[in-house]
């Protein structure tokens, strides 16, 4: 296989977080690092599971005289009317520090809402048109501390996806200001994920990896922090979901996470993730989901573009490339992938996810400007080649 070359040329952004703590037991740290940030009045923003489990109430214990309050009405996908209920609670709270504690949606929406309070948005309709738009240069937003229980990575990226409820589209705020200035991975707060939720997040943090891989803007520091990740997951994701659940794997599964988004900021996503966020958004499938039914057939589509891309992601999952071209490695890879989220039991068709056919036509409408734009290494000229993929995916 063709030795890849480092490029003479290029730059490196990093985001304004200030630490990652991560292994078991690490949220009893939190405490000094509020103490670290001058913080006086910390609001949880979390869902219902795990107030429901008990959670988030062993959080607002371990803040004491420090806790401002708790919202708990995050829903997936983000709909920009919990984000406004939220903002509004941590307003009335007089919060000066934002605390999100779940998966996707609910680090999302505290992403948001700091955007929100940051620009004094009032409703609904304010936010709806700030998406897309930056954010003034001079905003102070408050500070945020991650503590997720999923696999989503959404901790490490400084943009929040919002969707518009009356429209069915998803879109987004983004700010380096808006990256958490601290996250905790803690094992033992992932225990009450459920199983489908904690494996096919773990499949999207595969395809942050594979999409950082064969960006067109891939770098030395990115392909190895990606291809890390790819390694971990295919070796210690299925040990993750085993009961009762193996915190060890849990833990690289954790970092694994972590490197499969790092520096997103330079690289961006690409077409499995354009796809994802409007079939999330429209059809209200988890975008863990979407992944798991998207990520093996993008791979396939942009095989000729990226073979020499694939073919170390192969390496990387463990299959033997000795002797073979880096189009048929590209295959295999592809295969590697779809075999991983089949073992895992997770949807793999978008009919398996509740998609009707009819359905598929609005997604590609939806998601063909955000896949024209995207850093995919094979073009996507028209609106059929993708409705031709979500065929195939169907």
């Amino acid at each position: 296989m063709k030795q890849e070359v480092a490029p003479f040329q290029g730059q490196f952004r990093f985001l304004p977080m200030d630490k990652v703590i991560f292994g078991r037991g690490s949220l009893s740290r939190l405490t000094g690092e509020i103490n670290r940030l001058g913080s006086r009045r910390a609001f949880i923003i979390t869902g219902t599971t795990l107030t429901r489990e008990g959670l988030v109430r062993r959080i607002e214990e371990t803040l004491g005289p420090r806790w401002a309050g708790t919202f708990s009405g995050t829903h997936q996908h983000v709909p920009s009317q919990t984000v406004i209920a939220a903002a509004e609670a941590a307003r009335d709270a007089g919060a000066d520090l934002l605390i999100s504690f779940g998966g996707g949606s609910p680090i999302d929406t505290t992403k948001a809402v700091a955007a929100v309070i940051g620009a004094g948005l009032q409703d609904r309709a304010a936010l709806i048109g700030k998406l897309g738009t930056r954010l003034a240069a001079n905003l102070t937003l408050l500070p945020q501390i991650a503590i997720p229980t999923t696999l989503s990575a959404a901790e490490f990226t400084p943009v929040a996806g919002v969707t518009d409820e009356d429209a069915h589209i998803k879109g987004g705020l983004s700010d380096e200001r808006m990256t958490p200035r601290l996250v905790i991975l803690d094992p033992e707060l992932t225990v009450a994920t459920g199983r489908e939720l904690w494996a096919s997040t773990g499949i999207k943090a595969l395809d942050h990896a594979v999409e950082s891989v064969y960006s067109t803007a891939h770098q030395p520091l990115t392909d190895a922090a990606a291809l890390e990740a790819i390694r971990l997951l295919f070796a210690y994701l299925p040990h993750s979901v085993g009961e009762p659940p193996d915190l060890e794997a849990r833990a690289y599964c954790q970092i694994a996470a972590w490197l499969s988004i790092f520096g997103i900021a330079n690289v961006r996503m690409g077409l499995s993730h354009a796809l994802g966020h409007q079939i999330g958004a429209r059809c209200n499938i988890p975008h863990g989901v979407t992944s798991c039914i998207t990520l093996p057939h993008v791979m396939r589509f942009l095989a000729s573009a990226t073979a020499n891309r694939q073919a170390l992601m192969a390496m990387a999952m463990g299959i033997d490339t000795r002797g073979i071209s880096p189009e048929a490695a590209a295959v295999a890879a592809a295969g590697a992938v779809e075999a991983l989220i089949r073992g895992l039991g997770l949807p793999h068709r978008l009919r398996d996810a509740g998609v009707s056919e009819a359905d598929l036509e609005n997604i590609v409408r939806a998601a063909f400007p955000e896949a024209s734009r995207s850093n995919s290494p094979r073009p996507v000229g028209s609106e059929e080649e993708l409705l031709q993929l979500l065929h195939h995916a169907w």
